[in-house]
């Protein structure tokens, strides 16, 4: 039962830095959940771009043809061995699916959505490796459904750094420890 954070912007590195850290830390298998719906040509081409950056020691869970609400993604999880090391890559794109499944979502009712999840992610056995966006380094949202989403991200991004044992903040490609 081991929880690993990393936080950061787009583009710091937290995707190549979790990978590193759960081969270094994790024990086989390596299970990895990515979570970038294919919504047009660029994201499937960054999805693809990452595809092949893995290389064959990682199991990668497969896509759904539409995103997937929060408790058929916790039926998919049920799958996922225990101990196995789970990367989880990312949680901004995940939590923004959850917000597709209801028709005028309250950000409440997301982050109650999201909580077996945190559970699930915080209670396994194995290390687990969460990449999230930092949510409160940026400007206030300028629509309602942004702030809501930021909020929901700042909370469930905060709700993880307590349960795990490490934080990481990438900035440019290093690491900051921010909880060890």
């Amino acid at each position: 039962m081991s929880l690993i954070l990393v936080i950061g912007g787009i583009r710091s590195g937290k995707s190549r830095f979790a990978e590193q850290l759960a081969l270094s830390e994790g024990a086989f298998p390596w299970v990895y959940l990515p979570t970038a719906y294919p919504s047009d040509p660029e994201m499937i081409g960054r999805i693809e771009r990452h595809r092949r950056e893995r290389d064959a020691r990682w199991e990668v869970m497969g896509l759904p043809d539409a995103p997937e609400p929060p408790d058929a993604l916790l039926r998919r999880l049920g799958c996922v061995p225990s101990g196995a090391t789970f990367l989880l890559d990312g949680m901004g794109l995940l939590l923004g699916q959850f917000f597709m499944f209801r028709e005028k979502v309250s950000s409440a009712r997301v982050l109650e959505d999201a909580d077996p999840l945190c559970a699930w992610l915080s209670d396994r056995n194995g290390l687990t490796v969460v990449v999230t966006d930092e949510a409160g380094s940026g400007g206030i949202p300028m629509t309602v459904s942004g702030r809501s989403f930021a909020d929901v991200l700042g909370e469930m991004n905060q709700k993880l750094a307590k349960k795990a044992r490490s934080v990481y903040l990438m900035v440019a490609g290093y690491p900051l420890t921010v909880k060890s």
